[in-house]
Formats: structure tokens, C-alpha cells, sequence
């Protein structure tokens, strides 16, 4: 009897244990890793440890949208936060552009995810045709992300009005930049 207690508590450590290496690299809703919309930028050198965060002087910063880069252990950019300044004392984060494949959700899309894995996986909420790019809104993770329009069939690569539609975007599209965007209000 004793024993079945034992192994309920064994299996929770090793289930959290396990489940803690990909807490610290998941992209979900509001949230990479550690960090969330109420992760102080001063808070950054703690939680991103293993890192190298960019030096930056929030005192001469206040007010600006200078970005703060974060690098791997191998030294490579990984990250670029953009802070949100809210008053003198308490900056927070904004965006985050992910550039390390390291960081992904829990349907395995990463920065070097083909678009094939967004239409397979996600509803796209929006599809914003620009000069050179298509920008993607997935609202379900709180990211965009955008495929340069060279990858796009050439009936789309020039005409910046003409409504592009998800079907028209082809399976192996790389994205040239994933964003993440932090929502203080939704939970």
C-alpha cells in the first residue's frame, strides 16, 4: 500500500523534471520560456542565465523602442526584445523577434518551420499582403510571422493590393521573421 504513494510521487518528479527542459524554450500565448508580459527587462539577466543579454542602459532608453538583443551560449543572435515603457520605473516586454530554431510551440513550429506547418497546425487570423512581404497573424499563439514574397508564386510577388489567400502560399515558404507579441490584458 505503501508503495503505490511512492510511485505516484517518483512519476510527478520525473514528469516535471522532463517537462521543465522544454518550459525554458516554448513559444505559447503570451509567453517564451520564462518570460511573459510581466517580465521586468531588469529581470532578464536572471531568468535568460544561460544566455548573454546585449548591455543596455534603461536610463537612457526611457521612452525610446531600442531593442535589446539576446545571444545563445554559442554566441549567435537568438532573441531581439522590444521593450514597453510604462513610466520611469517598470519596462516590460512588448515583442519578441525569435531567431533561434531552439524556441518552439507546443506543435513544434519554429523559425525554420516551412508555412506547410501553419496551415497544417493553426488558423491564420490574417493575411496582410505588403510591397515585400505576407504577414501572417496566428492570434491562437499571439505570434506573426513573414514570408517574403519572393517565395510566393509570380502572379503575387507584385501587386501589394490583390488579396492573398493561405491556399496560394506554397507548402515549403520559409518565414523571414517570427514575432511574438505580448497581451498585458488577455490572461
Amino acid at each position: 500500500m505503501k508503495l503505490i504513494p511512492f510511485l505516484s510521487v517518483l512519476c510527478l518528479v520525473v514528469f516535471t523534471s522532463c517537462n521543465q527542459s522544454t518550459s525554458e524554450t516554448r513559444i505559447a500565448k503570451n509567453q517564451l520560456g520564462l518570460l511573459n508580459p510581466k517580465t521586468q527587462i531588469s529581470e532578464l539577466n536572471a531568468i535568460l542565465e544561460r544566455d548573454s543579454v546585449a548591455e543596455f542602459d534603461l536610463r537612457s532608453n526611457l521612452g525610446t523602442t531600442k531593442e535589446i538583443e539576446i545571444y545563445n551560449e554559442q554566441g549567435d543572435l537568438s532573441l531581439i526584445i522590444e521593450p514597453n515603457y510604462q513610466g520611469d520605473s517598470l519596462v516590460t516586454i512588448s515583442e519578441i523577434q525569435i531567431l533561434d530554431p531552439k524556441y518552439k510551440t507546443d506543435k513544434g513550429l519554429t523559425i525554420e518551420s516551412p508555412f506547410k506547418m501553419i496551415y497544417e497546425n493553426y488558423k491564420i487570423d490574417n493575411i496582410q499582403n505588403s510591397i515585400n512581404s505576407v504577414i501572417l497573424s496566428i492570434n491562437e499563439i499571439g505570434v506573426y510571422l513573414v514570408i517574403d514574397k519572393k517565395h510566393l508564386p509570380s502572379k503575387l510577388r507584385f501587386d501589394s493590393e490583390i488579396k492573398i489567400e493561405a491556399n496560394q502560399i506554397p507548402d515549403g515558404a520559409p518565414f523571414k521573421y517570427f514575432w511574438l507579441r505580448f497581451d498585458e490584458t488577455t490572461p
